[in-house]
């Protein structure tokens, strides 16, 4: 059976939302956090009315930016990590600071956006899930020799030590480089894993 071919309207449309949205994502970079729709025509080069033709409004290009990443990063939240405590670890770090490194003009404007806008909350929450889970399955070997209140414990602290918000301070406050950070990162999670299973010395 041939394939259909692709309506030259079709074809174009999605080129239009395609540079509507690396055109948000620009000013994102910019740290222009809350472009209106007036800024993402003027980068685009076409009129706020032909932005509306392709979407509804200024969250919905909000959201096709961050389908966008998340189809291209998807695999850094899902990936199951193997090896030793130490391999997993660091691969764990790894994954974790190149999507916050990618993801970093995005997620500030989410921060941003996020009070008026309850898709993006949504999304926010989504990740972070995501994120938790993989956590627990990276170190589910270690987690599952714990006590139910020490596990509990553990995975809140390993957690936050690997959040977006322990990154975000670390290379933009802190100014640290990305293998500092790693480097910090790692340790954190380290420590965290060794006084869990082993116990805080008395």
């Amino acid at each position: 059976m041939n394939a259909i071919p692709i309506d030259g309207r079709v074809a174009r449309g999605e080129r239009t939302r395609q540079a509507v949205v690396d055109a948000l994502l620009s000013l994102y970079a910019e740290d222009n956090l809350t472009p209106t729709i007036d800024d993402i025509a003027g980068r685009v080069g076409m009129t706020a009315r032909t932005i509306y033709h392709h979407f509804d409004d200024h969250d919905a290009i909000a959201e096709a930016l961050t389908e966008h990443q998340r189809q291209q990063l998807g695999h850094l939240t899902k990936l199951e990590l193997s090896g030793t405590l130490a391999e997993r670890i660091d691969a764990l770090v790894a994954q974790r600071a190149e999507l916050f490194e990618t993801v970093a003009p995005v997620r500030r404007a989410a921060l941003a956006n996020m009070h008026a806008s309850p898709r993006i909350r949504k999304g926010q929450g989504n990740l972070a899930a995501r994120l938790r889970r993989q956590l627990t399955r990276t170190f589910e070997p270690e987690l599952s020799a714990l006590d139910r209140s020490t596990k509990a414990e553990t995975i809140e602290l390993l957690d936050l030590h690997t959040s977006w918000d322990t990154w975000e301070r670390l290379r933009r406050w802190q100014r640290l480089s990305v293998p500092h950070s790693r480097e910090l990162v790692n340790r954190l999670v380290t420590q965290t894993l060794d006084t869990s299973i082993i116990g805080d010395p008395e």
